[in-house]
């Protein structure tokens, strides 16, 4: 119990310590690696070190957790010219990361998903109608 509570406290100060270099890396002019060269492959360091340790399941959950922060990442640098807020580009990411967790998920025009208003019922209204002045 107590190399585990050593751990853990050498692995919390390490992080701190390595939170202080990383801002110094990008306070750092960097050469030839771009401007965050450098704190960018030591992230990507810790982040591979961390991987290493997880079981399959574990591995899985983080992928698709990282591909879709990836995602919104591309989606804010992207702009919305390059369709970063499409929603239907949104939905489908959503479906994508739960088909990648292994959970079920419905087509979109399933007819069994939609709402049915019954014999005759007025088909739903493409706009708002008139507006209350």
């Amino acid at each position: 119990m107590r190399e585990l509570a050593k751990s853990m406290m050498s692995y919390s100060w390490a992080m701190s310590v390595f939170g202080m270099q990383q801002a110094i890396n990008l306070m750092t002019p960097s050469q030839g690696n771009g401007q965050c060269g450098k704190a960018t492959g030591a992230f990507q360091n810790v982040t591979d070190a961390t991987t290493k340790t997880f079981d399959n399941g574990m591995r899985q959950a983080f992928q698709t957790g990282d591909s879709v922060q990836a995602a919104m990442i591309d989606a804010m640098f992207g702009g919305f010219m390059a369709g970063g807020w499409d929603p239907n580009r949104w939905t489908q990411m959503g479906a994508n990361a739960m088909r990648g967790m292994g959970c079920p998920t419905q087509a979109q025009g399933d007819a069994n998903t939609r709402p049915s208003g019954g014999a005759g019922a007025p088909p739903p209204s493409s706009d708002w109608g008139p507006m209350p002045r």
